[in-house]
């Protein structure tokens, strides 16, 4: 944090920001409401995790509406650092997904590219999933948005896509056979919607299970990496719950590891990992959440020559085929 003081009092004019006029900010601003079950019509759940699952979507929501009048990148990590810990990511991807909407109105200075590159160290999945959430409700912005992206980082615009539609529309997702999306695209999509299903299934891995048992076969893999990621990102969660999503994934076991170990990674990097997300961690991979997120990093590093196309979906193979040798 200290290179970040360091640049606030530099007075250097790229860390200035220019707010919304006050009638657009009423029109884009999200009411903390929109995230209560009671709203979305959730499946019911445990008041704590109905608790920790609408906490997670209000710090998501305090980050993107912080975004339509802060005045300074200084002022914006004022912010997060009032946030608790195990928040900050999801009110970084918020501000992921106000940066992309703000960066669509016209006579702009762009917010996204200095957004990115001030907190993609510390956060490089959820800021990159953040502005799929934008991708999402303006998808003409797609081309624009990912050329701002890392290349490897870059389908986890895709998965805010599937979050945001398996989040804010369920029934019409869970209808619908496909995303429209072509290519590895649509398997990072679904990433993102197995998100979404941990969070309308109220952090129920039966129910969890019992909805993505209803989808298509060819998609469920992907599902369950993207529930894993929630699992052990969002919870609430601990071993009793991570036993019982490997088993109930079967076949898929690989894949939903796969997701936690990469939630765990995340968790690392913005040093926010919880006691009860150590213990599971070290129950289901046998090794420290520690030695685990070195050990995806490793994997991330000795990748081969890549193109934006192969390289994240080659990562997932080697974190995957890891949990299959233990």
């Amino acid at each position: 944090m200290s290179g970040m003081r360091h640049k606030d009092m530099s007075g250097d004019n790229t860390d200035q920001l220019k707010p919304l006029p006050t009638f657009l900010r009423k029109f884009l601003v999200l009411d903390p409401s929109r995230v209560e079950f009671r709203v979305r019509g959730f499946d019911l759940a445990e008041k704590s995790h109905e608790e920790r699952l609408e906490a997670i979507g209000k710090a998501f929501l305090r980050g993107y509406n912080l975004t339509l009048s802060v005045r300074s990148l200084a002022a914006f990590r004022q912010a997060l650092e009032q946030e608790a810990p195990f928040f900050r990511g999801f009110f970084i991807e918020g501000g992921a997904m106000g940066s992309a909407l703000v960066d669509s109105l016209p006579f702009r200075q762009p917010m996204l590219p200095r957004y990115l590159a001030e907190f993609r160290a510390h956060y490089p999945m959820l800021v990159h999933a953040g502005v799929g959430l934008t991708m999402s409700k303006l998808p003409w912005r797609e081309k624009a948005i990912l050329a701002e992206l890392d290349p490897l980082y870059r389908w986890f615009a895709y998965d805010g896509c599937g979050y945001h539609k398996m989040y804010f529309a369920p029934e019409k997702s869970l209808a619908s056979p496909t995303s429209g999306l072509k290519g590895y695209a649509s398997r990072a999509y679904d990433q993102g919607a197995g998100r979404g299903i941990w969070f309308i299934s109220g952090a129920s891995v039966d129910k969890a299970a019992q909805t993505i048992a209803s989808m298509a076969s060819e998609r469920q893999r992907d599902l369950w990496f993207g529930v894993g990621f929630a699992i052990c990102y969002a919870g609430p969660a601990g071993s009793p719950e991570f036993r019982t999503a490997k088993a109930l994934a079967g076949d898929h076991a690989a894949a939903m590891a796969s997701g936690v170990a990469l939630a765990c990674t995340a968790r690392m990097q913005d040093q926010s990992i919880l006691p009860e997300t150590e213990e599971a961690i070290t129950d289901l991979w046998g090794v420290s959440p520690k030695a685990l997120a070195e050990q995806v990093d490793a994997a991330r590093i000795s990748l081969p020559s890549f193109t934006a196309d192969n390289g994240y979906a080659l990562w997932r193979d080697i974190i995957a085929g890891d949990f299959g040798r233990r």
